[in-house]
């Protein structure tokens, strides 16, 4: 059978962060099906893609679709590292050139209109905010737009990349978490199906006995992560269970505020070298080793669309703790003793944890039969159903 032609738009393929690596990972489960290209704005280091998210990916099997060098400097001419003018860019070359593809797959940050029919890997749906107070232009007068722009009625990011809303809702739909769909229902009144994203694992988890009695909080070092929320709540439990140690691991941002944060953060764990560790860069085979040496993990960001580390550290092995809110709550199957409101709850149910073996045993045997929701395994097979199901295999 003659192989589909395949569009994947995704902004950066680069790592770190969750977006990219299901990225990385729909790259996997296509690669061999189907003739795949990538529209994306750099070109492609498959290695650093497998070092960090366990991928086999080699450049041989995908094609590499990169816009002009004036759109490229018309993108590094806009300051603000959280435009979306990138997008809007490649929204509009996706639309001029999906006529050459049999479906094209968008797994950006934010939800983008292709051009119907499509497929979305949603990881949150940043742009529904915008629909209750602004409109689309989508087949609508030059004239008309200007006015709407005048009035305040639309955005320029709305005119430049002529979205749809109404083609928007033409896409099927994938989130990473019920939670993340429940928001999708509600801003655009469509329904979608959650595929969990693909967890990786290369290393076999030690023993619960030999494992340190530690905590691994892993991601990019930003703020939004809570970090040093993190280490004043174990530095609380620490007064009752004196081995406990933590494990820092993850990527710096590339932003001034990333910069500030990293800053603030090496100095603090820098004031506890007794007891906590920073990891910078790790690979995914170095991370999994990691992981899989330690007792606990602990998420701490409000919000969390899904949060790949916390299901990392339940596919190792681990009892992760998260904040009571989120997609995060599913991966530990919204178990009241391992979701956290504030910092005196936190404390409060980890050190009840920590110091009782049997509710060790008794948590791991409840969470055991989680672990196999969030393989890469399940990922491949549930995308690539999505996909065959579009091309009417």
């Amino acid at each position: 059978m003659k192989r589909k032609k395949v569009l994947l738009v995704h902004q950066a393929m680069r790592p770190a962060g969750g977006a990219t690596s299901v990225a990385a990972w729909v790259v996997e489960a296509l690669k061999e099906e189907h003739e795949l290209t990538i529209l994306t704005w750099d070109s492609i280091d498959t290695s650093a893609l497998n070092r960090f998210y366990g991928t086999s990916l080699r450049d041989e099997e995908f094609q590499v679709l990169i816009p002009s060098s004036l759109l490229r400097f018309l993108r590094r001419a806009d300051p603000d590292e959280r435009s979306l003018l990138p997008l809007v860019f490649l929204m509009r070359i996706c639309r001029r050139i999906r006529n050459n593809y049999d479906l094209v797959i968008g797994t950006a940050p934010v939800e983008l209109d292709l051009g119907a029919p499509a497929l979305l890997y949603v990881h949150y749906p940043c742009l529904g905010q915008f629909w209750g107070a602004f409109r689309d232009c989508h087949g609508v007068s030059l004239a008309a737009r200007l006015g709407f722009l005048l009035t305040r009625r639309t955005r320029p990011w709305i005119v430049l990349s002529g979205f749809s809303l109404e083609r928007l809702k033409r896409h099927t739909m994938l989130a990473n978490s019920d939670w993340t769909g429940s928001k999708i229902e509600t801003f655009y009144g469509v329904r979608v199906a959650t595929l969990y994203p693909p967890v990786s694992t290369s290393s076999p988890a030690r023993p619960w006995e030999e494992r340190e009695n530690g905590f691994l909080c892993s991601g990019r070092f930003h703020r939004r992560k809570r970090l040093d929320w993190i280490v004043h709540v174990l530095a609380s439990v620490r007064r009752k269970v004196p081995d406990l140690t933590l494990h820092i691991a993850g990527t710096r941002e590339s932003t001034r505020d990333g910069a500030c944060y990293f800053e603030e953060l090496s100095a603090l764990v820098a004031s506890h070298p007794d007891w906590i560790r920073l990891h910078e860069d790790l690979s995914r085979h170095e991370l999994d080793q990691l992981t899989g040496s330690l007792r606990y993990g602990i998420h701490a960001r409000i919000e969390e669309h899904f949060g790949i580390a916390p299901a990392e550290t339940l596919a190792a092995g681990c009892i992760p703790f998260v904040h009571a809110s989120g997609g995060q709550v599913e991966i530990v199957g919204g178990d009241p003793r391992l979701c956290f409101t504030d910092e005196e709850d936190a404390a409060e149910k980890i050190a009840a944890v920590m110091k009782c073996g049997y509710l060790q045993r008794e948590i791991l045997n409840c969470l055991s039969s989680r672990r196999g929701l969030f393989t890469t395994e399940k990922f491949i097979a549930g995308f690539r159903h999505a996909v065959r199901d579009l091309l009417a295999y």
